[in-house]
């Protein structure tokens, strides 16, 4: 039986030791900064060495990590060579894309039909946390990524939606009446109510209460059944408002700052399949108006 260190710190080394870099590894690998970390210090202490020096000036491989480096460079080389060997042989692509839990369930899940009809040789992977094989990201944000092929592919379009039996009361009424219904990020409140009340021209009193939620969708689920009203993004809502099961309660419609981006690591960002994906994000974008 093989005694080697773990394959994932050993991946997280490279990348870092290509980079010389915490933050470009881990944008490289789709992960946060505080993963290479942990990754690296796992390593070292499994190999009983340092492995980087660490000063004001950034970090340098130390004596016992030039040694290494060339080592694990030539193992991962082999085993890509092999994974695209036996790859071309099946004629099978598996591609690995991360993305926010509700963007997963409410905007990419409706459209993975048109998707395999896009790329129908390609084993798709879908995670809802980045990973170390991860070949691209969908991420919340208002900003590219660093170290990153890194594009907008929609900006937030806030509006005010309830479920369908409300639509014939009035707004200020339906305001007095249902508790709004709050999406939380770190705890605390986004400001999805006070921009939209203040686009308005309503009274800020009316985001005051409420009932909070961890994630959008259950915001939207709730809306749905009636439990109050929401501010929720346009694009995460294209199937109930369609289908009729949210209606918007007014025309006023806030934009930004937020968006989705698509983040793709350097190393896969000449892969065909991967630029087939982005292309196909694009187009289901555009679709939309």
């Amino acid at each position: 039986m093989r005694r080697l260190p773990s394959l994932i710190a050993l991946r997280f080394f490279e990348e870092t030791a290509r980079h010389m870099s915490f933050n470009r590894a881990a944008a490289a690998l789709c992960v946060t900064q505080g993963a290479v970390s942990r990754q690296i210090r796992i390593l070292e202490e499994s190999l009983g060495a340092k492995l980087f020096e660490r000063d004001h000036k950034g970090i340098r491989l130390t004596a016992a990590g030039m040694q290494l480096l060339p080592c694990v460079t030539d193992a991962f080389d082999t085993i890509e060579r092999g994974a695209r060997q036996v790859a071309s042989a099946t004629g099978r692509r598996r591609l690995v894309l991360s993305v926010p839990p509700t963007f997963a369930t409410q905007w990419f899940s409706p459209r993975l039909g048109s998707l395999a009809v896009e790329l129908p040789d390609v084993e798709l992977s879908v995670r809802t946390g980045p990973s170390d094989d991860c070949h691209c990201n969908i991420r919340f944000g208002n900003a590219a990524l660093p170290g990153a092929q890194s594009e907008l592919l929609m900006i937030e379009r806030h509006t005010l939606v309830g479920a369908p039996r409300f639509a014939s009361e009035s707004l200020d009424a339906l305001l007095a009446r249902l508790p709004a219904l709050h999406v939380l990020h770190n705890d605390a409140r986004l400001e999805l109510w006070p921009s939209w009340l203040a686009a308005a021209g309503l009274p800020a009193h009316h985001a005051e209460n409420g009932i909070e939620f961890s994630t959008l969708e259950q915001a939207i689920h709730a809306a749905r059944k009636g439990a109050g009203l929401a501010v929720v993004d346009r694009n995460m809502i294209v199937e109930e408002l369609a289908e009729g099961s949210l209606a918007r309660m007014s025309d006023v419609e806030v934009t930004g700052p937020y968006g989705y981006w698509l983040d793709i690591a350097p190393r896969h960002a000449t892969l065909e399949h991967v630029q087939a994906l982005a292309g196909w994000m694009r187009e289901e974008v555009l679709k939309m108006g």
